[in-house]
């Protein structure tokens, strides 16, 4: 008698609502890819850019597009320091993708992310280290990710 009402009444789910914070599409994150890179730029002899790829993070572990400002900064990567931002090197201008036009040309499908391409002002020392850090605004909140990286001729 007992199993048969444990079988009835104890394991039924249909009538529970389960209340759940969590909301797919709404950006929980960012994060620098690992295919950010130094690259050169094609058209200029000796001229270096980053190809930056930033990846906005759902609950669910998703890559999402985004409204969004973003503002990008090399500096010089300090090891075995609380802080590993050493001396700035390059700030770039904000880059806002709030208009949708502007957000499709950064927006890359097959890699669920947006790329940029920031120009630098000098030509990186192969094997030093930097980091990249990417601050974004998106409505009333703030993201940010810290990448480092090393330029390998």
């Amino acid at each position: 008698m007992a199993m048969a009402a444990a079988i009835l009444f104890g394991c039924d789910m249909s009538g529970v609502l389960v209340h759940s914070d969590i909301r797919p599409g709404e950006v929980e994150r960012i994060r620098i890819s690992a295919l950010t890179e130094f690259v050169p730029v094609p058209s200029v002899a000796d001229k270096m850019e980053i190809k930056a790829l930033v990846e906005f993070i759902d609950p669910l572990d998703t890559q999402v597009k985004s409204a969004f400002i973003a503002r990008f900064e090399l500096y010089e990567f300090q090891p075995l320091s609380s802080n590993p931002r050493g001396r700035r090197l390059s700030i770039w201008s904000e880059q806002n993708l709030n208009n949708p036009g502007t957000n499709d040309r950064h927006w890359q499908d097959f890699l669920r992310g947006y790329e940029f391409y920031l120009p630098l002002e000098f030509v990186p020392q192969p094997g030093k280290k930097y980091l990249l850090e990417v601050s974004c605004r998106v409505g009333k909140e703030r993201f940010g990710d810290l990448f480092k990286m090393q330029y390998q001729p």
